[in-house]
């Protein structure tokens, strides 16, 4: 799912890039990617409405476009152990992920956690941060991550074992 406002500011981030580096000066520098990301996490326990310790194992998968051309998808794999309640259901911890990149490179995205919210029953969190090592380091990155709550009724009886998110990345470094 794009926001109209990420797309807007990739484009514009890349105009100003293309404007911004001299003739003859390496472009391998300019990176202005969006990225369009599909998750799928599992919970051990599954999610109740009671605070408790859960296993969290998600597997991402991102189709992208931009600058440089090359880099049109990515992958990376979450496994944490954090507190969830079904009202927290998207509770990241600070920390790092590896994106693993089409070419086999990958870069790793130091995050913080900026804001989780329910709006019209559907879950957001937005993560923000910057590349520490490999491809693309000191690039500045930021995800959001939506999960509709369609599953909530369960976290009555069963819990809630299973979601699936969709989210847009965007990797800026000019």
């Amino acid at each position: 799912m794009r926001s109209p406002f990420r797309v807007a500011a990739a484009l514009s981030a890349a105009a100003l890039a293309a404007v911004l580096v001299p003739v003859g000066a390496a472009r391998a520098d300019t990176v202005v990617l969006d990225c369009v990301a599909s998750t799928s996490a599992t919970y051990s326990p599954a999610i109740t409405s009671t605070a408790q310790s859960v296993t969290v194992d998600a597997t991402t998968s991102w189709t992208c476009t931009g600058l440089p051309t090359g880099y049109t998808s990515a992958t990376s794999s979450d496994h944490y152990t954090t507190t969830l309640t079904c009202t927290d259901l998207l509770n990241f911890p600070a920390g790092s992920k590896t994106y693993t990149w089409n070419d086999s490179t990958t870069s790793t995205f130091s995050f913080t956690r900026v804001n989780t919210r329910v709006v019209n029953g559907t879950t957001v969190v937005e993560l923000v941060g910057s590349i520490t090592a490999g491809t693309f380091q000191g690039a500045t990155v930021s995800s959001t991550a939506v999960a509709l709550n369609t599953q909530l009724d369960a976290c009555s009886t069963t819990g809630v074992s299973a979601l699936d998110f969709t989210g847009d990345t965007v990797i800026l470094g000019l």
